[in-house]
């Protein structure tokens, strides 16, 4: 089965365009994780299979600890992706 990437509009009226099931073969995290990624403006971070982040904000590095956060809590992994969407850093799940 292919699976294309399909754009959604999140109720604040961003737009993500992340096709899931390629993001968890990319990031080696079959079973799901946690994304921190920069989207229209701010960074936000999200579990895997939600197109609608659970937190959002200017600042980067307040992201990234909210979603390592989130993902120690759930015991995932963190993808951590730049601004131009590629995977920076992987944090395996505890």
């Amino acid at each position: 089965m292919t699976h294309l990437p399909v754009p959604s509009t999140r109720p604040d009226g961003r737009t993500t365009n992340h096709d899931r099931t390629e993001s968890r073969r990319e990031a080696g995290c079959e079973a799901g994780y946690i994304e921190t990624y920069y989207a229209d403006g701010a960074w936000c971070s999200r579990r895997y299979d939600s197109d609608i982040p659970f937190a959002d904000g200017d600042e980067e590095l307040e992201q990234i600890a909210l979603g390592s956060q989130v993902a120690r809590w759930n015991r995932l992994p963190h993808v951590i992706r730049a601004a131009d969407g590629s995977i920076t850093e992987t944090i395996p799940a505890p």
